[in-house]
């Protein structure tokens, strides 16, 4: 059995992988290439497991290690780096500790979604930030007419966009108006 870590970047990669002793077999930094990942571990037969943080770009890595037969395991970033605390962070430490912690079966998981929910979660999640920053610009806007004393009637807060711009525009002289 081989355990790799992983340390993926936007554009790099570094991978170390160990055997059953932990003992490194391999390892190498590559560009984030399908093809390029996929001949590092063609060019070790033999059962594999890998680990990768949790960051952003993981979908795809996901997609291409079970196309390879490679159970890949999503590592909660955050407890990770409780576990795998160093004073010296470089992609060869992250990946060969990344490695060592799988290979003793200590990483802690995070939720791999399926590739059919990922869309739907990507969706929700932005459509979130959306709602969020929509209400920080609303507080923003209000906190604006209370320095004035413009603020909504009996502590009511303005929620309709039109609204709020015609209390804005009432409340600044015309020449400073964008």
């Amino acid at each position: 059995m081989y355990y790799s870590g992983i340390d993926l970047h936007r554009d790099t990669c570094f991978i170390t992988t160990l055997d059953d002793s932990g003992r490194k077999v391999k390892a190498k930094n590559l560009p984030t290439d399908p093809e390029q990942i996929q001949q590092y571990f063609v060019d070790l037969p033999g059962e594999h497991r890998a680990v990768v943080e949790c960051t952003t770009g993981w979908y795809w890595l996901s997609d291409l290690c079970q196309e390879l037969g490679i159970k890949l395991i999503l590592a909660h970033a955050k407890y990770l780096k409780a576990i795998a605390y160093a004073k010296v962070k470089t992609d060869t430490v992250d990946a060969r500790t990344m490695a060592h912690v799988l290979r003793l079966g200590f990483i802690p998981e995070a939720h791999q979604i399926s590739r059919e929910r990922r869309g739907l979660r990507d969706l929700l999640r932005h459509r979130l930030r959306l709602v969020a920053t929509r209400s920080r610009l609303q507080t923003q806007a209000q906190a604006v007419l209370l320095k004035d004393n413009h603020g909504p009637v009996a502590g009511k807060m303005l929620r309709e966009v039109n609204a709020l711009e015609a209390q804005l525009d009432a409340t600044f002289d015309p020449a400073i108006r964008l």
